[in-house]
């Protein structure tokens, strides 16, 4: 099976070599077919209130952000900033997540993942302090993210690798669940969750 992101892309034959050159050459049919990419679907479009309403719920998950169209095959970076009053709230997405230290004060990355386990990352550049530049999070890993402010900048900037193709979604957790799940972590959870 192709991949829906190759076949949506891509050419083909339905003939061997050998037919397609020799239609080439002499100009003539000998039944070879060329199947191009289907046409783009269509996607409804968002009234303006409806791409406000998106803007601000987005802003919970990703405060200040900038995806960069890139040069990567399969992907393209989106950098992410926030600052005390602007964390990252619980949230996931279906694929796997590489998320990289750009520049400013440290940043914590609280991470619960579907087999419940709870863990955090310090993503910074002072290895004294257990900081590491990148980490890797499975897909479903619910994560939120607040700046350390350890280093006086007041913000923090990191970067992730959104794959191509992907619809975009993000998932909330519901709160009551994760707090069953990780009691531990109530002050977190509590400080993370989207307000309803």
């Amino acid at each position: 099976m192709i991949l829906s992101q190759i076949a949506e892309k891509s050419i083909g034959y339905s003939s061997s070599i050998n037919a397609a050159f020799k239609e080439l050459l002499t100009g003539k049919s000998y039944g070879a077919e060329t199947q191009g990419p289907a046409a783009p679907e269509v996607k409804p479009q968002l009234t303006h209130e409806q791409k406000a309403k998106q803007d601000k719920i987005m802003q919970q998950f990703y405060p200040n952000y900038m995806v960069d169209s890139g040069i990567r095959p399969g992907s393209h970076p989106m950098y992410l900033t926030i600052d005390k009053d602007h964390p990252s709230l619980l949230h996931t997405v279906q694929y796997e997540q590489s998320w990289m230290y750009s520049i400013g004060d440290a940043a914590i990355v609280h991470c619960f993942t579907q087999n419940g386990q709870y863990y955090k990352v310090r993503l910074g550049l002072d290895k004294n302090k257990d900081e590491v530049h990148g980490f890797y999070a499975d897909p479903g890993t619910f994560i939120a993210i607040e700046t350390a402010e350890n280093n006086g900048v007041g913000f923090s900037q990191i970067s992730i690798e959104l794959p191509d193709g992907n619809d975009g979604a993000i998932y909330v957790p519901r709160k009551d669940k994760l707090l069953q799940l990780f009691p531990a972590q109530r002050d977190i959870i509590e400080r993370f969750s989207v307000k309803e």
